[in-house]
C-alpha cells in the first residue's frame, strides 16, 4: 500500500524531479572536485550571481552523506569525512563551519549538534561499507567526538547542553541551551558512535554511549519536549528548564526524520504546523513558513536580516513532505512537492533555500518577488541534501539512473 502511494505522489513530478536529481549530484560533484581536501562547501556558486553567500565555508550540518552512500559513492563519502577529520578540534568538537580550500575555522559558534551530525555520518559510512579497516584507523576521531557529547549530558535533565544557531523570531528573552534539535541530533550520533565501538571490541564504550542516548530519547524528547497541550515537541528549554514552544518546520520534524519511534504524535505535531505556519505567506498561497513571522508582521515591526529575508521555506519542505508520507498524508505531500517543483529555479534545478516576499535583506543583494532573481542560494548544500534524502527514503530508485532519466535496470521508476 506504502509503494502504490509513493508512485501516485511522486509520479506525476517525474521528470522534473529527475532534473533536480541529476543537477543536484552535479552541483555536488562539482563542489567536492574542485578542491584536493575533499569538503564539499555549501554553495554553488555558479547559480548564486556570484555571490557567493556560503563561500568558502561547509558545514558539518548536512545531509548529504545518504544520498552519496544510497548512490554507491563510497570514495565521496570517504573523502568527505576525512575533510571533517582534519577539522576536528582537540577536545572532539566542531564549530560552525569551515574553509573548503585549508580547513580553517570559521569564527564561530562551538554549536553542539555539529559532533552529534559527525557521528551520524560516521556511522551511516560504517553501516553501508562495513569497513572495520578504515573505521578502526579513524577511532580516535569518533572516541573524541562521543566523549565530548558525554561532558555536555546533563544527567539531572537527560539532555545534552548546546547553543543553536537558529534565531527564531519571538524569542526575546530566551537563550535556549537544550534543544530538541540538539538532543535529537545527538542521540543518533551517540546511537551511531555505539555501533561502531561495539564492532571494534569497545563493549564498555558502547553500553555508556547508548545509556545516555537512550536516557535522551526515553525521557527527555519522549516525555520532557512534548508539549502536551499545544500536542507538538517544544524547541527547547532554558537553563533553568523554562520551555519554549515555538514552530520551526524542520526542526520541529526532527524526531520524525531521524527516528520512527514517535510516529504515534506525528499526526498532532503536523496539524500543529499547519495551523501555525501554513499558507500564511503574503505573496505565494498554500505552502509553509520556516518560522511564524506574523509576530513581526503583526506588530509593525522592520523584518530584519543583513541577508536573506523572510519568506516561503521551499529548502525546507523536504522533511515536511516525509513526514506526511509518513502519516500517509499523500495529498498534502503532493502538493508541497509540487510547490518545490514550481519555485525551483527552472535555469538550474537546484532548490532555493527560500524565496523573498518580505524584504531584499540589509546588504540588499536579493529581489524580492516577484522580480528576477528571488531564489535564495539555489544550491545551497543543507537544503540540496534534504531534498535528495527525502528522494533516498521513499523512493531510492530515482536516485540511480542514467543519462536518458532510467533507474539502474532500465525502467523508468
Amino acid at each position: 500500500m506504502r509503494d502504490s502511494m509513493l508512485q501516485s505522489v511522486f509520479e506525476q513530478y517525474y521528470d522534473r524531479l529527475a532534473e533536480m536529481i541529476q543537477a543536484s549530484f552535479e552541483s555536488v560533484y562539482w563542489r567536492q572536485d574542485r578542491y584536493l581536501t575533499g569538503g564539499i562547501v555549501e554553495s554553488d556558486e555558479r547559480v548564486d550571481e556570484g555571490r557567493k553567500l556560503y563561500w568558502p565555508w561547509c558545514w558539518p550540518r548536512t545531509y548529504i552523506l545518504e544520498p552519496l552512500l544510497a548512490t554507491g559513492e563510497y570514495g565521496r563519502a570517504r573523502r568527505f569525512l576525512e575533510y571533517w577529520i582534519k577539522c576536528q578540534r582537540p577536545d572532539g568538537n566542531w564549530l560552525h563551519c569551515y574553509d573548503v580550500r585549508d580547513y580553517s575555522e570559521y569564527p564561530g559558534l562551538a554549536e553542539t549538534d555539529n559532533v552529534g551530525y559527525m557521528l551520524w555520518h560516521f556511522g551511516k559510512f560504517f553501516d553501508a561499507t562495513n569497513d572495520v579497516s578504515w573505521i578502526s584507523v579513524n577511532w580516535e576521531s569518533v572516541e573524541k567526538a562521543g566523549k565530548f557529547l558525554e561532558s555536555k549530558y546533563n544527567p539531572e535533565m537527560k539532555m545534552i547542553w548546546g547553543q543553536e544557531e537558529a534565531n527564531v523570531p519571538g524569542m526575546g528573552k530566551y537563550k535556549i541551551r537544550y534543544s530538541l534539535h540538539i538532543n535529537c541530533v545527538c542521540a543518533l550520533g551517540l546511537q551511531s558512535s555505539a555501533k561502531i565501538a561495539r564492532a571494534i571490541g569497545k563493549t564498555e564504550t558502547a553500553k555508556r554511549w547508548l545509556e545516555i542516548s537512550e536516557s535522551i530519547l526515553s525521557e527527555s524528547i519522549a516525555q520532557k519536549f512534548w508539549d502536551e497541550k499545544e500536542k507538538t515537541f517544544s524547541f527547547g528549554f532554558t537553563e533553568s528548564g523554562e520551555r519554549l514552544t515555538v514552530p520551526a518546520l524542520w526542526m520541529t520534524l526532527m524526531p520524525f526524520w531521524l527516528f520512527d519511534r514517535f510516529d504515534e504524535r506525528l499526526a498532532d505535531t503536523l496539524r500543529y504546523l499547519k495551523n501555525r505556519l501554513y499558507n500564511k505567506d503574503p505573496k505565494i498561497s498554500h505552502t509553509y513558513w520556516f518560522y511564524d513571522y506574523s509576530v513581526l508582521i503583526d506588530s509593525g515591526k522592520p523584518v530584519k536580516s543583513d541577508y536573506s529575508g523572510c519568506g516561503v521555506w521551499i529548502g525546507g519542505l523536504p522533511v515536511l513532505i516525509d513526514a506526511l508520507l509518513k502519516a500517509g498524508q499523500a495529498e498534502q505531500a503532493s502538493e508541497q512537492i509540487g510547490k518545490i517543483v514550481e519555485w525551483t529555479n527552472p535555469e538550474n534545478n537546484l532548490i532555493p533555500e527560500h524565496i523573498n516576499t518580505m524584504h531584499a535583506g540589509k546588504l540588499g543583494n536579493y529581489s524580492t518577488y516577484p522580480k528576477p532573481y528571488y531564489y535564495v542560494d539555489s544550491g545551497n548544500l543543507l537544503h540540496l541534501s534534504f531534498f535528495l534524502t527525502m528522494i533516498a527514503k521513499n523512493i531510492p530508485k530515482m536516485l540511480n539512473r542514467d543519462n536518458e532519466g532510467k533507474d539502474i535496470h532500465g525502467e523508468m521508476v
